[in-house]
């Protein structure tokens, strides 16, 4: 299920290594290399960017559902949901924290919790709605570099019943449940959380990934999944790190395991330098410069 090469290549007289990783389940080359400096982790200040008008901030403004949804927004404690204006799905919507700016060491399990807690209301709503759903998401991207055109920290809910490219490698793939096994049992498996286990994949998707395994349904399991982010988010904020995107999956009809993956992105700088290159968007190869392996040794100290 899992293999690796090494390279070993002399450029100006210096040792450089290159290792491959292969996925059977993904189908898919992983490249670890020892260039420092491909992740850019500069620290700038972006408060102009912060302190700009805000569109989430005035939520008159923003788009409303229809009578189905009962009320025009969704809201609690510390979110509020309200329809994308440009949809992703025949269901998308946007659940927006209501404090403006989060740095990403500050999401406590209660914020995202709360957040969670009215992605998957409205999921539960679109179901209630239209049987035809099957397959729901909740995605973030958190500041510029991981995609948000919005500074001001929010989630966005896709359901559909078309499952994503990703969803359907998996569906119906018995070699997900023995991958997701075998990296249990890997020296790549950090630790549990309430009913989250989670572990570094053996070939990741992007920089210092960590997937999270849910082994019960995603009401029951909120509480867990929130923990176990908010956990992953310090230790992102340990390396500096301040973008980041996020990804979990579900199957109404349990045609796979809920489960999310979460990677960082470069940092907010002024003159940006994207980390997806070639390899990544033509070649659907990522390239990482630091092993899982050490990654999971480092996390596992963040665990609540």
């Amino acid at each position: 299920m899992f293999e690796r090469w090494n390279d070993v290549i002399m450029v100006n007289g210096i040792e450089r290594h290159v290792e491959v990783r292969w996925d059977e389940v993904f189908e898919r080359y992983c490249r670890i290399i020892d260039r420092v400096g491909l992740e850019l982790t500069k620290q700038e200040d972006f408060s102009e960017k912060i302190n700009e008008p805000c569109i989430f901030c005035n939520r008159s403004k923003l788009a409303k559902f229809d009578e189905r949804f009962g009320a025009e927004h969704m809201e609690n404690e510390h979110a509020f949901l309200f329809p994308n204006i440009n949809p992703y799905a025949k269901y998308s919507s946007v659940c927006a924290f209501k404090k403006h700016y989060i740095e990403v060491g500050e999401f406590s399990p209660e914020l995202i919790h709360s957040n969670l807690e009215l992605a998957a209301k409205y999921i539960n709503k679109v179901r209630e709605i239209d049987g035809s759903i099957r397959y729901a998401s909740i995605n973030w991207n958190y500041m510029m570099p991981a995609g948000a055109s919005i500074l001001h920290p929010h989630t966005q809910v896709v359901a559909d019943s078309i499952p994503t490219t990703y969803m359907k490698k998996i569906i119906g793939n018995e070699k997900f449940w023995e991958y997701i096994r075998a990296e249990i049992e890997s020296e790549r498996y950090i630790g549990k959380i309430g009913n989250v286990e989670l572990f570094v994949p053996f070939a990741p998707f992007g920089f210092n990934e960590v997937f999270g395994f849910v082994d019960e349904g995603l009401e029951k399991s909120l509480e867990s999944i929130a923990k176990a982010m908010s956990a992953i988010l310090s230790y992102y904020h340990s390396l500096g790190r301040n973008s980041f995107n996020f990804s979990m999956y579900y199957s109404m009809a349990n045609e796979f395991p809920l489960h999310f993956r979460m990677i960082t992105r470069q940092n907010m700088a002024k003159y940006y330098r994207n980390d997806a290159m070639f390899f990544e968007r033509l070649h659907f190869e990522t390239i990482i410069e630091r092993k899982p392996e050490d990654i999971a040794k480092e996390i596992k100290e963040f665990l609540i």
